[in-house]
């Protein structure tokens, strides 16, 4: 069966030694995400689970799938992050990984960068072969085709979804888009159907149910989560957002999981 996808980048990161990096619970919704511990190891947590991916490990994180990552080492660590889009094979789709042959991962990792730098690479035959592979070496299932967003709203989707919690700068995001903030607003509202204020509300808000439903964190410490300054500010935009309150939100939750 063929397989749809298109590379939008190759992420390259070090960790020095000493240092940590968190990226908090997040999902995206128009891309897949590659993971290439080059070396050292990091923490997958997703689903209540925590998953340790050492030296070599190819971790696939379908879209959709909540997840955060911890980087802290004694040692230097580096790793790399595809962002594709592909198919999904479900809605329950859950993260895979496997450990393939470093050097002829190395080989492949070379070739997409090569293919990034031209032109279109999105519809090149080689790059639409290697990421085959790379999909069959974590998952050997056969996925049907699904419609994505364009490259350039995908990528900001993406860093949008990763960093909701941080303070909101229209500013920002347009100049790293290349686009004042005017034609940036009117091009994103066209391609996503909200504003990006709206989006990154959402996103906050997605962040907030699945740690109210998935953490015994309290909601201040939610609240602090996605990236509002007090609980008071997180009630009132939850309640307004959800139409309940946070801890009503999730002990009707908790009450219907008992009962099935």
């Amino acid at each position: 069966m063929t397989r749809d996808f298109e590379l939008h980048a190759i992420e390259s990161k070090t960790v020095a030694t000493g240092q940590s990096e968190h990226i908090p619970l997040h999902s995206h919704q128009q891309l897949a995400e590659w993971l290439w511990v080059e070396s050292g190891e990091l923490e997958l947590t997703a689903n209540n689970e925590c998953l340790t991916l050492r030296t070599g490990a190819l971790a696939l994180i379908p879209p959709g799938q909540w997840h955060a990552l911890s980087f802290a080492s004694s040692s230097e660590q580096r790793y790399q992050r595809l962002l594709v889009t592909q198919p999904l094979e479900s809605v329950n789709d859950t993260i895979c990984f496997t450990y393939p042959n470093p050097t002829f991962l190395v080989a492949v990792m070379d070739e997409l960068g090569r293919e990034l730098q031209q032109a279109s690479p999105a519809s090149s035959r080689q790059v639409q072969l290697l990421l085959n592979w790379l999909y069959a070496a974590a998952k050997p299932q056969s996925a049907p085709a699904q419609t994505a967003a364009s490259s350039k709203t995908a990528r900001i989707l993406h860093q949008m979804e990763e960093t909701c919690h941080l303070p909101f700068s229209l500013a920002s995001i347009a100049a790293a888009s290349g686009l004042s903030k005017f034609h940036f607003s009117r091009y994103f509202k066209d391609s996503v159907g909200q504003t990006p204020l709206q989006f990154v509300i959402n996103c906050r808000m997605e962040r907030a149910r699945q740690l109210l439903l998935a953490s015994e964190q309290s909601v201040p410490d939610i609240a602090g989560l996605c990236g509002y300054k007090s609980a008071t500010q997180f009630h009132a935009a939850f309640t307004r957002h959800s139409g309940s309150t946070p801890k009503r939100f999730r002990e009707q939750r908790q009450n219907l999981e008992a009962k099935r």
